[in-house]
């Protein structure tokens, strides 16, 4: 598929480039469209061979490899996701259906609502009342999804499409082994032919929000009313307080504590504090404590 034949802006073309996949700055499908908006994004498309074009700005623009295919617009994340509801026409750049694979043990309340097709619950889960369970969902063996949760959120995040319709994304959400979710969470389906992900062991708490593409790792802790963008990458053993926000894209590294109502907008490598939208390193945090 070329840039050019597809973009809403006809003129945006700084220079046309071929892609087969849509992606995130932290995938690595093949020849694969992104988005970016500022210069950290701009880098991570440096360091990551799999992107053959990207969406900026035209200032960004000038900063983008040469090896990459560009198109600047006004407004990067909105093109991004016109151009993700035209190629969800395109069977290639969807999850295919399949019939529904449920496991005999599987306790499902009476008033939950499981899709018709493309649902695969594993072993010994527990499904409460009033959840929905949305089609391209995958819910490993031990997973406990409690009260008034919606697994795989069916309303395009993103309106409309080319022709004023609007379309599911066509993605799905994977929940691996031994997952707890407690009431009121709302998990969103990939936006891209992949999953929104949740790792293994990890709990998350009530009225919580994850985005859509976002992939979580193992053994986590999200405390209540978080709110995850989309496409953002979280390590394993995690945690991360009450009312914290995470924006769009960005990477959180294993083991990162994230503190009560903090606001993360950037990258946190390995094993960092974050309090009131700062970064500390954790063992000079642990020093000054000590030194008190």
């Amino acid at each position: 598929m070329r840039l050019s034949e597809c973009l809403s802006e006809k003129n945006a073309i700084v220079r046309d480039g071929d892609f087969s996949s849509i992606g995130t700055l932290f995938s690595h499908n093949p020849q694969q469209v992104v988005y970016a908006v500022s210069e950290q994004d701009i880098r991570k498309i440096a360091g990551n061979p799999s992107v053959s074009c990207v969406i900026t700005t035209a200032a960004l623009s000038q900063k983008v490899p040469c090896t990459v295919g560009i198109a600047a617009v006004r407004d990067p994340r909105r093109e991004f996701q016109a151009l993700q509801s035209l190629m969800a026409r395109h069977p290639e750049f969807i999850l295919p259906t399949f019939i529904n694979r449920i496991s005999s043990s599987v306790k499902i309340h009476p008033s939950a609502l499981i899709a018709p097709h493309s649902v695969v619950i594993g072993r010994d889960v527990v499904i409460e009342k009033n959840v929905v369970v949305n089609e391209q969902t995958i819910i490993d063996e031990g997973s406990i999804i409690r009260s008034n949760c919606i697994i795989g959120d069916a309303v395009a995040p993103f309106g409309n499409t080319h022709e004023g319709s609007l379309i599911q994304p066509p993605g799905g959400v994977h929940l691996h082994r031994d997952v707890d979710l407690h009431a009121n969470i709302i998990i969103r389906r990939a936006a891209f032919k992949g999953y929104t992900e949740i790792g293994e062991q990890t709990k998350i708490d009530n009225l919580s929000t994850i985005g859509q593409g976002t992939v979580i790792g193992k053994h986590c802790l999200l405390c209540g009313g978080v709110t995850l963008g989309d496409f953002i990458t979280i390590g394993d053993d995690g945690w991360i307080g009450p009312n914290v926000y995470l924006s769009d894209q960005i990477a959180i590294g294993n083991r990162v504590y994230i503190t009560i109502g903090s606001r993360v907008s950037r990258d946190i490598a390995d094993a960092k504090v974050v309090k009131d939208n700062f970064v500390l390193d954790r063992n000079r945090f642990k020093g000054v404590i000590r030194g008190m």
